[in-house]
C-alpha cells in the first residue's frame, strides 16, 4: 500500500548536475515532468529518458517507493558513456555482483571499497592501492549476506575421533588376538558412525558458510555496505537480516547485547565507544584531518540510527541534510573553518534555537566541561584521551565528504522504506503527528457534493485511527472487530482526541442514515471539541447535567427494547439483515467513563446489558477512560474485544488493558501515541490522526530545496538543519503562487462538520429520535400533553409527565376515587398553581369548586369561571360552616365537589377530618409533610421539589427524586403504581377556546 502523503513528508532529491527539489510523495513520474521542467528552465525534462543510478525510469513509477527514494539522484540519460559514480563510496553498487572486495580501512579516505572478481585481482588492486591507509580484502556472497549477523558456531554431538575410536579398537584387538569374529564388531561400530560422521559433516558446512560475509568488514565501509544492502535487498532478505539478528547470541563476553542497534552492533574494542558515551569529544589537530576523522564518528552514529544536527562551520557537513530524523541527538560545531565565525557566534543553528544533544561533537575546540579528547597527530595517527584521563594512540580513520555524503543519501533512502539499524523495536515507531486528512487519504476536506456522493458508496464500517510505523492507515471496524471498545490513557496522552478522531471518521464514512451517535462528556461538556454539532447526533450529556444523563440510561434500555421489536417485526437476529435504512446503528461515546460510573453507579447494569446485546441489535459503546480498573469490571470486558491503550503509567495498567506492558513505555513527549489490540491478535502500534490541527494545503508536485545551509533572516530561509524527508515542509523558496497566507484556516474537525451538515441538509435529512426524551420543559401548557390513548386514566389533568423507561410523555390525572390530594411543597414552589389547574379541570367537567385560603389572590384567576363558588377565609366561622354545609353528601352518586384549601396547616381549626369524610374531594396544599395533622386522611401527594436534596426528602419525595427541582411547578406525582417527575401545566393558557383539559389532546 502507498503510504498516504503528508506536507512534511516531501522526497528530497538531486537532479544533476546538483539542484535539490523536494516531490510531493504519492505523484507520478509522468506527472512531475512539465512542473519539473517549469521550474528548472530545462525543457529537455518534459521528455527525455530519466534515470536513477543507470536505470531507466518509467511514466507509472511513483515518488516515495523504489528507486524514487530520498537520496535519489535524478539524471538525463544522453548518447555516450554512463558519467562518473559520485564519490568513491558509489563504488560498492558495481562491486554488489564481485566475489572479493577490498576495503581501506584507515586513513584519511578510509571506507572506499572497490570489487573484484578473483583472489588475483584483489592482490593487485591491494598492491595499488597499499599507499595511504591500511586495506582488507573479504569475500563477498552479495548484499543479502552483508546485513546477516555472523551465525554462531553450531555444536553438539560425539566428536568423529570418539566416533570412530570402538570401530578401531575393535580392529586391534581382532589383529592382536587373531580372533577375526572380532572385526565383525568392528564392521558394525563403523555403521552406527556412518550416520554422526555424515551429520558432523553437515554442521561443517553450515558453519563455513558464513565465515566470509562482510559483517566482518572492518572500518566505515562496514557503515557503507550496511546502507547500500538496507537500501537494495529484497523485503525477504531484510525481515530474514532482522530475524537473524534477533535469534543472534550475546557478546562473547557476556555483557547485554545493545538494545538500540540491532543491526549494527559496535564492533568489539572500538576505542571510541568511550569517548562517545561521555556525552561530548573534541577532535583537535589539523582542520582537513580533523574534520575526516570527526565525520568518520558522526557517521557512524547516524547509521545507527542517531539524528545530526550543526551549530557552528558548515564547510564539509553538507551531507548531513540527507540523513534521515532518529534519536538520539548528535550536535556538531566545527570552529576549524571560520574561525571568526566562531568567535562571533555565527552558526548553522541559532543559539536560542539549540537542542539538547545527546552528544556533543566539537571540531577545532575542547567546549566547557568536555573530558574526551580526540587529537590528530599525522595522517596516520590520533591520540585519544579518555573521561578518565587515560591516553593511547589508534590508527586516523577518516571519510572523505563526497564519501560521507553517499552514505547519508542511502540511509535517507533506506529510512523511507523504514529500514533503519534501530532493529525491529525501533523501527516500530509510528510519525510524531498526523492530521486527520493523512490517516483518511485526503489532500482536502470533500464538498458537501463530494461528501453526498462518498456516503452514498460506504465500503464497510472501517474508520481510519491513524497511521502505523509504515505510514499505512491503521482502522477499526466497530461491527467486524468489535461491536464496542475500550480505550485508556492518562492525563494529556490524546483520549478525547483520539474520540473526535473516531468520530469524525464515522460522519466520513457513513450518512446520519445509517449512523447515530450519541456522546456523553464527563470531562466538563468540551472534550469532544466540534462532534455534538454532526447531523449523526441524536443526544449529547454531560456531568453538568446529572440528571440528563441518568435519563440517558433509562433511555439506552428503551432503546434497546424498541430494537428488539423492530428485529422481530422483520423476524431477522440481527440489524445487519434488515433493509437498508431501516434502523441506523447506534454509536455510543462515553468519555472519562470512571467519573461517570462513580456519580452514576445504577447506569452499570444498563451497559451490562448494551454490552451483551448490542452486536445483534446494532448498539456500540466506545469506553474511554484513565484507569479501567474498578470501573470496566469483568461482565463489560468479556464482551469488550477491541482495546487501545495511550500512554499509561505503569505496566499493570498496561496489561490490565492489552494484556501487555508496551503502553507503560510510551513516552510521555508523544501523545496520541497507542497500541491497539483486537480479539488476541498482538497489539498493532500507531500515532492516532489529530483532528484540531489547520488543514495543510497540499503542497505543489515540485518545488526547489530550501538552500543550505539557511541564513537566518534570509528570505526562504529556515534556523534548521534541512533533512532528507523534506522538512520543513513549508517554505517560499518554490515556484510563485506557492506561498502560504497568514490567515489561519479552520480546524480539520470544524469543516467536517459544516461539511457535514450541508451534505445532510441537500439530502433531506431530518435527525433522528434521540435514544432518550428531553428533560421536561420549564414551563407546560395543554398543548404540551401526549395525544389521549385507551389506557389514560379518567381523572382531573394535573401535569404533564415523563416516563423516560418507555421513551413517552404521560399526562398526569388526579381522580378523586384514589383519595383526597395533597400538595405538599416550599413557598413559591407552585403549590398554589397546581390547585388552580386542577379547579379548572373540575370546573370544565360541570363540577362545584370552592375554595379556601388566607389569600384570596391566590385564588383570582377562578373568580370569573362559570361555576366557581367562590372563595372563603379559614378565620370566617360562617362562611366555613356554610362551605361545609354544602359539600355534605346528597346521595350515592360519583362526586361532583372539589373544595381547594391552600395552606391547610392554617385552616386546621375550620376544616374538621370528618369533613373529609364528606362527598366532596379535598385538594390539599401545605408547606410541610404532615399536613397539619391531616396526613392520614390523604390519598395521592404531589410533592413540588426544590434543589435541597435533604429538603425534598423531608417533604416526602422519594430519594431518587429529591433535588431535581429547579423551575416552579417541577413535581413529582406519588399515587398508583411508580412516582412519576411532572410539570404542573401552566392555568393561564386555559380559555374557553382551547379544548377540553379533563382529557389529553
Amino acid at each position: 500500500m502507498t503510504r498516504p502523503w503528508h506536507p512534511d513528508d516531501a522526497v528530497l532529491v538531486t537532479l544533476h548536475p546538483g539542484e535539490d527539489v523536494l516531490l510531493r510523495p504519492g505523484a507520478r513520474l509522468a506527472d512531475l515532468r512539465a512542473p519539473l521542467a517549469t521550474l528548472t528552465r530545462r525543457p529537455e525534462l518534459r521528455y527525455a529518458e530519466l534515470t536513477i543510478d543507470d536505470a531507466p525510469l518509467t511514466e507509472g513509477q511513483v515518488v516515495g517507493e523504489r528507486p524514487l527514494l530520498p537520496g535519489a539522484v535524478l539524471r538525463v540519460r544522453r548518447p555516450g558513456p554512463a558519467p562518473a559514480d559520485l564519490g568513491p563510496g558509489p563504488g560498492l553498487r558495481s562491486a554488489a555482483g564481485r566475489r572479493w572486495l577490498v576495503a581501506r580501512v584507515t586513513g584519511p579516505d578510509a571506507g572506499t571499497v572497490v570489487g573484484v572478481d578473483g583472489p588475483l585481482a584483489a592482490l593487485r588492486t591491494w598492491v595499488r592501492l597499499r599507499r595511504g591507509g591500511r586495506l582488507a580484502v573479504r569475500r563477498s556472497d552479495g548484499p543479502a549476506t552483508w546485513l546477516a549477523p555472523r551465525p554462531a558456531p553450531t555444536h553438539g554431538g560425539i566428536p568423529w575421533t570418539l566416533t570412530l575410536l570402538p570401530p578401531a579398537a575393535s580392529l586391534a584387538l581382532a589383529a592382536t588376538l587373531r580372533q577375526p569374529l572380532l572385526a565383525v564388531f568392528a564392521l558394525v561400530g563403523l555403521a552406527m558412525a556412518l550416520p554422526q560422521l555424515r551429520a558432523a559433516r553437515q554442521r561443517r558446512t553450515v558453519d563455513r558458510a558464513p565465515r566470509h560475509r562482510l559483517p566482518g568488514l572492518p572500518g566505515p565501509s562496514r557503515l557503507l555496505a550496511f546502507a547500500h544492502a538496507a537500501l537494495h535487498v529484497s523485503p525477504g532478505a531484510w525481515a530474514a537480516a532482522q530475524q537473524a539478528q534477533a535469534s543472534a547470541p550475546g557478546p562473547p563476553d557476556g555483557t547485554a547485547p545493545e538494545p538500540a542497534a540491532h543491526l549494527m552492533p559496535t564492533a568489539p574494542g572500538d576505542p571510541w565507544e568511550p569517548l562517545l558515551h561521555d556525552g561530548a569529544v573534541a577532535v583537535l589537530g589539523p582542520g582537513p584531518l580533523a574534520r575526516a576523522v570527526a565525520r568518520a564518528v558522526v557517521a557512524g552514529r547516524a547509521a545507527r540510527g542517531a539524528s545530526v544536527r550543526l551549530g557552528h562551520g558548515t564547510e564539509g557537513w553538507s551531507w548531513v541534510r540527507w540523513l534521515p530524523a532518529g534519536e538520539p541527538l548528535v550536535l556538531v560545531h566545527d570552529r576549524t573553518a571560520a574561525p571568526t565565525a566562531a568567535r562571533t557566534g555565527t552558526s548553522a543553528v541559532p543559539a536560542a534555537d539549540q537542542p539538547a544533544a545527546d552528544l556533543v561533537v566539537s571540531v577545532g575546540a575542547v567546549p566547557p566541561g568536555c573530558r574526551a579528547v580526540a587529537r590528530v597527530l599525522d595522517t596516520r595517527h590520533v591520540r585519544l584521551t579518555g573521561p578518565d584521563g587515560r591516553t593511547r594512540t589508534v590508527p586516523l580513520v577518516g571519510v572523505a565528504p563526497e564519501w560521507a555524503e553517499h552514505l547519508a543519501r542511502l540511509l535517507a533512502g533506506a529510512a523511507r522504506l523504514g529500514r533503519t539499524a534501530a532493529g525491529p523495536q525501533d523501527g516500530d515507531r509510528p510519525p510524531a503527528t498526523v492530521p486527520l486528512s493523512q490517516a483518511h487519504g485526503l489532500t482536502e476536506i470533500p464538498a458537501p457534493p463530494a461528501l453526498t456522493a462518498r456516503w452514498s458508496r460506504p465500503t464497510g464500517w472501517r474508520v481510519p485511527l491513524g497511521v502505523g510505523p509504515d505510514g499505512a492507515p491503521v482502522g477499526l471496524d466497530l461491527v467486524r472487530d468489535g461491536p464496542h471498545l475500550l480505550v485508556a490513557g492518562t492525563t494529556g496522552s490524546g483520549k478525547s482526541e483520539l474520540l473526535q478522531t473516531l468520530v469524525l471518521g464515522l460522519a466520513l464514512t457513513r450518512p446520519p442514515a445509517d449512523l447515530a451517535l450519541v456522546l456523553v462528556d464527563f470531562k466538563g461538556g468540551t472534550s469532544l471539541g466540534a462532534c455534538p454539532d454532526l447531523p449523526h447526533v441524536v443526544g449529547r450529556a454531560t456531568d453538568l447535567e446529572p440528571r440528563l444523563a441518568a435519563r440517558a440510561l433509562a433511555g439506552l434500555r428503551a432503546e434497546l427494547r424498541r430494537r428488539e421489536r423492530v428485529l422481530a417485526a422483520h423476524a431477522v437476529p440481527d440489524v445487519a439483515e434488515l433493509p437498508a435504512g431501516a434502523l441506523p446503528r447506534l454509536v455510543v461515546v462515553i468519555d472519562e467513563f470512571r467519573a461517570l460510573a462513580d456519580d452514576l453507579p445504577e447506569f452499570l447494569p444498563a451497559l451490562l446489558r448494551v454490552a451483551a446485546q448490542g452486536r445483534s441489535l446494532g448498539v456500540h459503546l466506545v469506553l474511554a477512560t484513565q484507569r479501567p480498573g474498578g470501573a470496566v469490571g469483568p461482565d463489560l470486558r468479556a464482551n469488550v474485544s477491541a482495546r487501545l491503550a495511550l500512554r499509561v503509567t505503569d505496566a499493570l495498567e498496561s496489561r490490565d488493558v492489552l494484556d501487555d506492558p508496551g503502553a507503560a513505555r510510551i513516552p510521555a513527549t508523544a501523545p496520541g501515541r497507542a497500541l491497539l489490540r483486537v480479539g488476541s491478535a498482538p497489539p498493532v502500534p500507531l500515532q492516532c490522526a489529530h483532528a484540531t490541527t489547520p488543514l495543510e494545503a497540499a503542497p505543489p508536485l515540485v518545488r526547489r530545496a530550501p538552500a543550505w545551509p539557511a541564513r537566518p533572516g534570509a528570505p526562504g530561509g529556515s534556523a534548521t538543519t534541512h533533512t532528507s524527508t523534506g522538512r520543513p515542509a513549508h517554505s517560499s523558496t518554490g515556484p510563485p503562487g506557492t506561498e502560504r497566507t497568514d490567515a489561519e484556516p479552520p480546524d480539520i474537525a470544524t469543516q467536517v462538520v459544516e461539511a457535514a451538515r450541508r451534505a445532510a441538509t441537500a439530502l433531506g435529512h431530518v435527525p433522528g429520535p434521540a435514544p432518550w426524551l428531553p428533560q421536561l420543559p420549564r414551563r407546560a401548557t395543554v398543548a404540551d400533553l401526549p395525544p389521549a390513548t385507551r389506557r389514560d386514566r379518567a381523572g382531573l389533568v394535573l401535569a404533564l409527565g415523563d416516563d423516560p423507561d418507555r421513551q413517552r410523555r404521560t399526562t398526569v390525572t388526579w381522580h378523586p376515587d384514589d383519595g383526597h390530594l395533597a400538595v405538599v411543597g416550599r413557598a413559591r414552589s407552585g403549590r398554589t398553581t397546581a390547585l388552580v389547574i386542577l379547579a379548572l379541570s373540575a370546573l370544565r367537567l360541570g363540577w362545584a369548586v370552592h375554595g379556601v385560603t388566607r389569600d384570596p389572590a391566590g385564588l383570582a384567576a377562578l373568580g370569573d369561571q362559570p361555576g366557581y363558588a367562590g372563595t372563603v377565609r379559614p378565620d370566617d366561622p360562617e362562611a366555613m360552616a356554610r362551605l361545609l354545609a354544602e359539600t355534605a353528601p346528597a346521595g350515592a352518586g360519583p362526586v361532583r365537589t372539589l373544595v381547594l384549601v391552600d395552606g391547610v396547616e392554617d385552616a386546621r381549626g375550620s376544616v374538621p377530618p370528618a369533613a373529609l369524610r364528606s362527598g366532596a374531594a379535598f385538594a390539599l396544599s401545605s408547606d410541610g409533610a404532615s399536613l397539619g395533622g391531616l396526613a392520614s386522611r390523604v390519598g395521592p401527594r404531589l410533592v413540588l421539589l426544590g434543589t435541597d436534596r435533604a429538603a425534598d426528602v423531608v417533604l416526602g419525595a422519594p430519594v431518587g427524586y429529591a433535588g431535581s427541582g429547579g423551575p416552579p411547578g417541577r413535581a413529582v406525582w406519588c399515587g398508583r403504581g411508580d412516582p412519576v417527575l411532572c410539570q404542573v401545566l401552566e392555568p393561564e393558557v386555559v380559555s374557553p377556546r382551547s379544548r377540553s383539559p379533563t382529557s389529553p389532546p
